[in-house]
C-alpha cells in the first residue's frame, strides 16, 4: 500500500476525520458515491472500536496496486487493543468491503480493509503524489481539524527526526573510530560506542573526571587546554596528538584528536571531533628512527672494527718483528759475549798478577758484565721463543713437571740445603716445555731470595676450584716484598733489588706471565715483607679454542 493520508485515533472528533477522509480517497479514486460511503463506513465501524479499546490507534489510508488489481486500502493498527473477529464492529466492516484481514502479534493488532476501484486508474504512481499533495494542502474544515493535522505534522517530523538520530547513531557507531561532540565550554555532550568501549568511559565520567583517567598524564594539560580553547579557535579545524589509555589491556597507545565546528559557521556552539589510533604508526617512526640509529652505530662499529683489525694487524706485525729482531739480537749478541767472556777470564788467568789493584778490580768488573750480558741474553732469547703460534696442548701431569724443574735447579737446592715438599698435584691440559719452566722460574725465585741465615722452605700445594680450574701455590720463607711494587713484577726488566744484592736480569717473573697468559690462566702473589711470599698460578684443567664463536675442546 501507499500511504496518502493518516489520522491518529484518540477522541470522538478523530472519527469525523477518519470518515472525511475516508470518503475523499473513495471520491479521488473514482468510486461512485454509495461505494464512498460504504468504505466509509467499514473504516468509522473499524476506528470506533480501536477508539473503544484504547484510544492509541492509527489510520492510515492509502491505494493499493498490483498490476490490473488496485483497491482503495485503509490500515487501523493498535498495539494495545485485544481485538477478536467476533467482535460485532468488525462483522458488519468485513460484509461492506471486498477484502477484510487482520493481524495479531504480540506487538500490535491491524485490521486491512480493502475495496476494489471498479475502473483501472492509468499512471497511477503519478496520481498517489498528486493525491498525497492534496491531502497535505487540503484545507481544515474546522479548528480542531488544523490542529489535528498540525500535531501530526509534528508528530511525523519527530519520528523523522528519531530516525535520523538513530541512523546517525547507527552510522558512528558503525565507524572504526571514535566520534564525539562539545559544547562551547569544552564539555561532552555525545560519543558514540567506540569511545566507551576503548576508554570504558561514559560521557559524564569524562566531563566529571576531565578525562585524567583516560589521556596520559603528560598529554593531559595541553589536551584539556585545547578542549577549552575550541569555541575560540573561530571555524578552524584544531589537531593534536596524545596518548589514550585503552581499558582492556591498560596501555596508553597513540591517537590523533581532530575537533571541529559542527556548523561552518565559526560562532557554532557545537563541535564534533574524531578520535583516531595512529599507535601502529607511531611505533613504526620510532621503529624507522631506531633503525637509522642502529645503522649509524652498525656503521660507527664497522669503522672502528676495521681501524682496530687495522691496528691488531699492525701490532701484530710489530710484535712479530720485535720477537724476530730480540731472537736474532740475542742470537747475533752470543758470539761477542762469549768471546768478551773468554778473553776476559783468559786475561784474569794469566796476567792479573801484572796489573796493580785498581787495574785487577776493573777487569773482574768487566768479566761479571760479560756473565751478566750472557744471562740477559739467555733469558731475552727464553722470552722471544714463548709465542703464543709454538703453543700446543696436551695432557701433562703436574707431579712430572715439578720433578723435572727440581732436577733441573739440583745444584741450586744443594748449595742453599734448601726444603721443598711438594703436595699430589693433578694433570691439566698444557705445554709441558712451557710449564717447567714456569715451575722452575718460581722455585729459582723463591730460594734467590730465601733469607741469608735460613733454610729455604718452599711448600708448593692444589686445589680444585668450581670451575673446573687448579689453584696451585707456591709459598716460601723468603725475604718477601711490598705489596705495593706487586703491579710491576711481572714486567720486563723489572726489579725490587739492586744488581748487588741480588742476581738476576729481570725477566723471570715476566716470563712466569707470559706462559700462564698462553695457558689462559692467572697468576699472582701476596707477601708481608720479612714474612715469606705466596706466588698462586690459575690453570684450567682443560684448554679450549674458540672458532667463529664457537668453543671447541683441544
Amino acid at each position: 500500500m501507499k500511504e496518502i493520508a493518516r489520522v491518529s485515533l484518540s477522541n470522538e472528533m478523530d472519527l469525523i476525520l477518519a470518515h472525511r477522509r475516508s470518503m475523499k480517497l473513495a471520491e479521488i479514486a473514482g468510486l461512485s458515491l454509495s461505494a464512498q460511503t460504504t468504505f466509509a463506513t467499514a473504516v468509522s465501524e473499524v476506528a470506533r472500536l480501536i477508539l473503544d479499546r484504547s484510544r492509541e490507534g492509527v489510520l492510515k489510508v492509502g491505494i493499493y496496486s498490483l498490476g490490473r488489481e488496485q483497491a482503495v486500502v485503509a490500515y487501523i493498527c493498535d498495539r494495545r487493543a485485544d481485538i477478536s473477529l467476533k467482535n460485532p464492529e468488525l462483522q458488519n466492516a468485513r460484509k461492506l468491503v471486498n477484502k477484510f484481514q487482520i493481524t495479531t502479534t504480540p506487538e500490535e493488532v491491524c485490521i486491512e480493509l480493502y475495496y476494489n476501484i471498479p475502473l483501472l486508474i492509468r499512471n497511477i504512481e503519478q496520481k498517489i503524489k498528486d493525491w498525497q499533495t492534496m491531502f497535505s494542502q487540503d484545507l481544515p474544515v474546522s479548528p480542531y481539524e488544523e490542529i489535528k493535522r498540525k500535531n501530526e505534522q509534528l508528530l511525523l517530523l519527530a519520528e523523522k527526526l528519531k530516525a535520523s538520530e538513530n541512523q546517525y547513531r547507527t552510522l558512528t557507531n558503525a565507524l572504526p573510530l571514535i566520534i564525539f561532540t562539545l559544547n562551547s565550554k569544552g564539555q561532552v555532550v555525545y560519543t558514540n560506542n567506540w569511545m566507551h568501549t576503548y576508554t570504558g568511559y561514559t560521557a559524564d565520567q569524562l566531563n566529571e573526571e576531565k578525562w585524567q583517567q583516560v589521556v596520559h598524564p603528560e598529554d593531559h594539560p595541553s589536551f584539556l587546554m585545547m578542549l577549552q580553547n575550541v569555541a575560540a579557535a573561530e571555524g578552524a579545524i584544531i589537531k593534536t596528538q596524545c596518548r589514550i589509555k585503552d581499558a582492556l589491556t591498560g596501555r596508553f597507545n597513540w591517537h590523533v584528536i581532530s575537533v571541529s565546528p559542527l556548523q561552518e559557521e565559526s560562532n557554532s556552539d557545537l563541535f564534533i571531533g574524531y578520535i583516531v589510533d595512529i599507535h601502529a604508526q607511531k611505533e613504526f617512526e620510532q621503529a624507522m628512527r631506531d633503525n637509522q640509529h642502529l645503522k649509524e652505530i652498525q656503521h660507527k662499529l664497522t669503522r672502528n672494527e676495521m681501524e682496530l683489525r687495522h691496528n691488531i694487524n699492525q701490532l701484530n706485525r710489530s710484535n712479530t718483528e720485535l720477537q724476530q729482531f730480540a731472537y736474532v739480537a740475542s742470537h747475533d749478541l752470543q758470539e761477542p759475549v762469549r768471546k768478551m767472556i773468554f778473553y776476559s777470564d783468559y786475561f784474569h788467568k794469566n796476567y792479573s798478577q801484572l796489573i796493580d789493584e785498581k787495574g785487577s778490580l776493573f777487569l773482574n768488573n768487566m768479566l761479571h758484565a760479560s756473565y751478566r750480558m750472557r744471562n740477559l741474553i739467555n733469558d731475552l732469547l727464553s722470552f722471544a721463543k714463548i709465542r703464543k703460534e709454538d703453543t700446543s696442548f696436551e695432557p701433562v701431569e703436574l707431579n712430572e713437571i715439578a720433578s723435572e724443574a727440581l732436577r733441573d735447579l739440583e745444584i741450586t737446592i744443594n748449595d742453599k740445603k734448601a726444603s721443598i715438599h711438594i703436595a699430589p698435584l693433578p694433570a691439566i691440559e698444557g705445554n709441558a716445555i712451557q710449564l717447567v719452566q714456569l715451575f722452575e722460574n718460581i722455585i729459582a725465585n723463591a730460594l734467590k731470595y730465601g733469607k741469608t741465615d735460613v733454610a729455604p722452605e718452599i711448600q708448593i700445594q692444589a686445589r680444585f676450584t668450581d670451575d673446573q680450574q687448579v689453584r696451585i701455590s707456591f709459598a716460601d720463607n723468603g725475604i718477601g716484598f711490598e705489596t705495593k711494587y706487586l703491579p710491576k713484577m711481572f714486567t720486563l726488566f723489572q726489579r725490587l733489588h739492586g744488581i748487588g744484592e741480588y742476581e738476576g736480569t729481570g725477566f723471570g717473573l715476566a716470563i712466569c706471565k707470559k706462559i700462564v697468559d698462553l695457558h689462559n690462566g692467572t697468576i699472582d702473589a701476596s707477601s708481608t715483607p720479612g714474612a715469606g711470599a705466596v706466588f698462586t698460578v690459575t690453570l684450567p684443567l682443560l684448554q679450549s679454542k674458540k672458532i667463529n664463536g664457537d668453543v671447541f675442546e683441544y
